[in-house]
């Protein structure tokens, strides 16, 4: 049967699955990541799961044709709503917005009371899903960014107390965790840069919401100059 290949992107999200216990892919879309885990001899269980029906058929027919459709569990469902947590060690979301994310971890409060690790990949708003993370009980490891024509963020998570965020790190990921990765600082220069651009967009409109969201914009901005200059 032949190998199936990864973009950069999932094959990033792939490699920090451990390599035994059970592992969920949420809104598996083809099924690439679970396939991929049965090829090269994950030892667990693995689910895959996605809300609608055709992304899952395909995910079944990707399984098939690469000969490890008895490897995976399909379910058709909304997030994590089909599984316990028994069996999963391990939870993957990735692929959709921030918030939606977080809506699916908290449909499923085992995600916190059994300490699965997170391996989440938001598209969008990750600043809200790392606001969300903090507040309800979930500790960040580990950032990642992965250039695949874009670049995208890749954490993963568990049940802890993180340490507060600063502004700038809602968008960036803590500094620790992520300044060592060798596409930090051009992200941190476009973060920057947008910041400036919606600064400039607010400061020449006379409307009262937007002279309050400037405040917040410029709150944002200086403490990603900090962060960039080393003062966070």
């Amino acid at each position: 049967m032949p190998s199936i290949k990864l973009s950069e992107r999932l094959d990033a999200i792939a490699r920090l699955v451990p390599s035994c216990g059970g592992v969920a892919d949420v809104g598996t879309d083809h099924g690439y990541i679970p396939v991929w885990l049965a090829q090269n001899g994950h030892n667990g269980a693995i689910f895959a799961t996605d809300i609608k029906k055709a992304p899952l058929e395909h995910a079944k027919q990707t399984a098939l044709e690469h000969g490890q459709d008895g490897k995976i569990g399909f379910y058709l469902c909304d997030g994590l709503e089909a599984l316990d947590g028994a069996n999963t060690g391990t939870v993957i979301i990735a692929g959709m917005g921030g918030e939606n994310i977080a809506d699916i971890l908290s449909a499923a409060p085992w995600t916190r009371e059994k300490k699965p690790l997170l391996i989440l990949q938001p598209m969008s708003k990750s600043s809200c899903l790392r606001k969300w993370l903090y507040e309800n009980g979930y500790r960040v490891l580990s950032e990642f960014l992965v250039d695949d024509g874009t670049i995208y963020e890749i954490f993963t998570a568990q049940t802890g107390q993180d340490v507060p965020y600063s502004p700038a790190e809602l968008l960036t990921g803590h500094k620790e965790l992520i300044c060592s990765s060798p596409l930090f600082e051009a992200r941190l220069q476009n973060l920057i840069e947008r910041e400036q651009r919606a600064a400039a967009g607010l400061a020449a409109s006379s409307k009262a919401e937007d002279i309050a969201r400037l405040s917040e914009v410029q709150t944002i901005l200086r403490s990603l100059l900090e962060l960039k200059n080393g003062q966070a």
